[in-house]
């Protein structure tokens, strides 16, 4: 099944593609936008873009296989919709929905068969849509994270927001530099999970955790603790401030996607209860 693009960004794109090797139920080929030989889906970035010279000649019949990428939704409620930032499973889960007993697009096919398909496609952009909302309510992970990293060192931050970015749902990252600032956010905002390194200036990690902890909306919050020595000391002392898992400094990739799963069922656990 072949994915068609517009007016994605470059780093999008790459997100995207990543994305589409994740359905399990039909295999997905991102292919760049021809508008002599369309793909069988067209996802378009921008509401801006409907209005563009090469969407606009499209052939009537196609315009139900749009699927536009934004954050708000488009005024014509019969053009399939997907928000903006993507995010892995309301991807996939819109493909496989459009995409069931669907055959590839034929453009000299009947008007009367391309309405047809029209009105079917409709019918599964309406299903997909209420199967988003359903899932939203109950499974927050997909609806991407919000992640606090507190690192004194800008050159750790950035190593972890590279890591973070790589993953498929969408991250929102605020920096803290010190214990202070991030018992500051945490008063004012709600993260998935946070990132705390022991030694910092002022207050350390441990005490940070520690003082967290005491707030009720925190007791559950997964803490990953950074650290740059692997003392069983440390790992004790983690462990009675409050941290919920380690990760050692420099940041090990398949170490870090292993932490990653582990805390991200924990925030899909908690999120249900």
């Amino acid at each position: 099944m072949n994915i068609g693009s517009f007016g994605f960004p470059a780093d999008q794109l790459v997100k995207l593609e990543k994305i589409l090797k994740l359905s399990k139920n039909n295999r997905y080929l991102l292919t760049e936008f021809d508008p002599n030989h369309l793909p069988d889906l067209l996802l378009v970035f921008g509401i801006e873009n409907l209005d563009a010279e090469a969407i606009a000649a499209l052939p009537r019949g196609y315009q139900s296989r749009l699927i536009i990428v934004s954050k708000e939704k488009p005024t014509d409620t019969s053009v399939s919709h997907l928000g903006y930032p993507l995010v892995s499973s309301r991807v996939v889960r819109t493909l496989d929905q459009m995409t069931s007993e669907n055959e590839e697009y034929n453009p000299e096919e009947s008007a009367s068969t391309n309405e047809d398909k029209e009105n079917l496609f409709q019918k599964y952009a309406a299903q997909a849509e209420s199967a988003h909302r359903a899932a939203e309510e109950t499974i927050s992970e997909r609806n991407g994270y919000n992640v606090l990293v507190v690192d004194d060192s800008h050159a750790m931050q950035q190593a972890l927001a590279t890591e973070l970015q790589k993953l498929p749902q969408a991250v929102e990252i605020d920096f803290a530099d010190d214990g202070e600032s991030a018992l500051e956010k945490v008063e004012s905002n709600q993260y998935d999970f946070m990132f705390l390194d022991i030694v910092m200036p002022g207050i350390d990690g441990f005490e940070t955790c520690s003082r967290m902890r005491e707030q009720p909306a925190l007791k559950k919050t997964p803490i990953i603790m950074l650290s740059s020595k692997n003392s069983p000391l440390d790992e004790v002392k983690g462990i009675m401030s409050g941290c919920s898992t380690y990760l050692t400094k420099p940041i090990n990739p398949d170490e870090f996607q292993k932490v990653i799963n582990r805390v991200s069922n924990w925030v899909a656990e908690f999120k249900k209860d």
